[in-house]
């Protein structure tokens, strides 16, 4: 089924008229599993000394001038006119020049490089209403983006571990992807920014990185003018890329002092992790349709209480769950047991508890797993361990 039915109808996101195209509501499921991937992305780059950090959502269009984009941009970006553009007030359309002004609030030496910064942010973008859909081209978007600023020693060991990054979350989301390596099309090579050396050395980095990794990759001429990236694909979607900047560090006149007390440009590497966190959910919606690995299902486990009487054992049971980080919820609705069997089956909720008069009586659940019509026993505590394995 097409993730924007199914979506909807397991109550991941909705759109509302009113609203407006392009900011659909991301409902508590869906929010779920968007705090999920971004402590996923935000945990790993913490662990390999990336800095957290926030931006702010709207700023004066003068940030957009120094990058020298606004000309190319500016009719998608939102804004509020004032008398001269300078100065109007603009949504953030992208955070790497936030994260270049951040650098440049103080003095860097060689040895604190490589610089790197990590946000979750909120990004506008005044598409055009014909070609909004869904949660795939919208007019809000949350992305979690790095920005590295090195020197050219270090290129090939951040490039690595971008690269290690990236494997890392298309593997934990069970993701085939294909890798590409965007160059400059030798016809306009002196459109571009940046030396034949430069772009040569990145673009060979770039190769050796990826073969070194056993990762195939195809290499096409459509680079950005200010540098090379590596893109990663998801059916024939572009869903992550690594890109060079040549530019940007010169525009914002960041410097670093190398070991002979020189002052140099540092590169700027930017990375985009997983694409749109809810263009993400579309993904994962129409790959699993619906039936989540169990890390990442936004309710892992219903509890289905046959009784009233033993809503307070339900209760107990799902607060011991909670305490080992298992999202579980307890079915408090009217309806019958067979109603509530049905509805959590429909909701493909990996595991499903059920308490009758036995259980209660014997200190055990029921377990139900979904795909499964067989009803295994447990003691709470074997439940627990299940899940802790699973995690």
């Amino acid at each position: 089924m097409e993730y924007s039915k199914l979506g909807k109808e397991l109550e991941i996101y909705t759109t509302i008229d009113y609203i407006g195209k392009g900011f659909p509501i991301i409902l508590p499921n869906g929010a779920k599993m968007i705090k999920i991937l971004r402590d996923l992305v935000e945990d790993e780059e913490e662990k390999r000394g990336y800095m957290i950090v926030r931006t702010p959502s709207a700023s004066r269009a003068e940030i957009y001038m120094i990058e020298d984009r606004w000309e190319l941009e500016k009719d998608e970006i939102f804004k509020i006119e004032a008398e001269d553009e300078e100065n109007a007030i603009v949504l953030r359309p992208y955070v790497r020049p936030f994260h270049c002004s951040m650098y440049a609030t103080k003095q860097h030496s060689y040895k604190e490089l490589p610089v790197k910064y990590s946000e979750t942010s909120t990004v506008f973008r005044d598409e055009p209403t014909s070609k909004i859909r869904g949660l795939t081209c919208m007019r809000q978007y949350s992305f979690s983006d790095a920005s590295i600023f090195a020197t050219v020693e270090q290129l090939e060991q951040v490039l690595k571990e971008s690269v290690e990054i990236e494997n890392f979350f298309m593997e934990k989301l069970g993701l085939a992807v294909e890798y590409r390596i965007s160059n400059w099309n030798d016809k306009v090579k002196e459109e571009y920014i940046g030396t034949i050396k430069e772009w040569d050395t990145c673009v060979s980095l770039m190769k050796k990185v990826l073969k070194e990794k056993n990762i195939e990759f195809v290499e096409n001429d459509n680079a950005k003018m200010y540098g090379p990236s590596i893109q990663v694909f998801y059916n024939s979607k572009l869903l992550a890329k690594i890109e060079i900047d040549f530019e940007i560090t010169h525009r914002f006149d960041l410097k670093y002092t190398d070991k002979d007390g020189l002052e140099k440009f540092p590169l700027y590497i930017h990375r985009q992790d997983l694409g749109s966190y809810e263009s993400m959910l579309a993904i994962l919606i129409e790959k699993y349709q619906g039936e989540f690995p169990t890390w990442i299902a936004p309710v892992q486990c219903k509890i289905i209480s046959e009784y009233d009487e033993y809503i307070d054992y339900a209760n107990d049971m799902k607060e011991k769950l909670r305490e080992r980080r298992v999202r579980a919820e307890v079915d408090v609705s009217n309806k019958t047991v067979e109603e509530k069997l049905e509805r959590a089956k429909f909701f493909k909720i990996p595991y499903i508890v059920l308490i009758g008069k036995k259980e209660y009586n014997n200190n055990e659940i029921s377990v139900i797993r979904y795909g499964k019509d067989e009803i295994k026993k447990y003691t709470p505590e074997e439940v627990i361990q299940k899940f802790e394995r699973r995690r």
